[in-house]
């Protein structure tokens, strides 16, 4: 089953551990075999990684990231869940954990990030926190967001960018 993207202008994600930068203008990519794929707007900054249930994500993430099993271990990911069943003790948070922690050994990590988002947002709430700025889903426009930070490429990567007509 294929997966398609609609990107924004301007809008990156991660395929693999590839960054991809669309052109200029709304695009849609359909991605037909199974491939390890994050909106940059689901990334979680090393900064952002605060607090207990931001640094599973985090961890979590870097699996995503880092596509290549020598790179990304679910080691640290799989302690961060176990310190945040010492924590969380309702049932419908103890299942968001259940659920990550059976879509990572599945190898499913993107769907791992969405149910720890949950915990992301709750936990928020529960500190009186921000959610972290690319989490938020408001309505907020465009030109009132924060620059993006440039990603430098990686040494010895190509650098990789897509026709502005798609």
């Amino acid at each position: 089953m294929s997966l398609i993207l609609k990107l924004a202008p301007g809008e990156r994600l991660f395929i693999n551990g590839a960054v991809v930068t669309n052109g200029d203008r709304r695009a849609y990519l359909m991605v037909e075999t199974k491939a390890q794929i994050v909106r940059e707007k689901d990334v979680l900054l090393l900064e952002d990684a605060s607090t207990p249930v931001r640094r599973a994500y985090f961890a979590a993430q870097g699996v995503l990231l880092n596509a290549q099993p020598v790179l990304g271990s679910s080691g640290a990911f799989t302690e961060q869940v176990a310190r945040l069943r010492g924590v969380f003790l309702k049932p419908e948070h103890l299942n968001l954990l259940d659920e990550a922690e059976a879509h990572m050994r599945e190898g499913n990590t993107y769907r791992a990030l969405s149910a720890l988002r949950e915990l992301v947002l709750y936990e928020a709430a529960l500190l009186g926190l921000h959610p972290p700025e690319r989490f938020r889903r408001d309505s907020a426009k465009a030109e009132d967001a924060p620059p993006r930070r440039p990603i430098p490429p990686r040494p010895g990567s190509a650098s990789l960018s897509l026709p502005s007509a798609l």
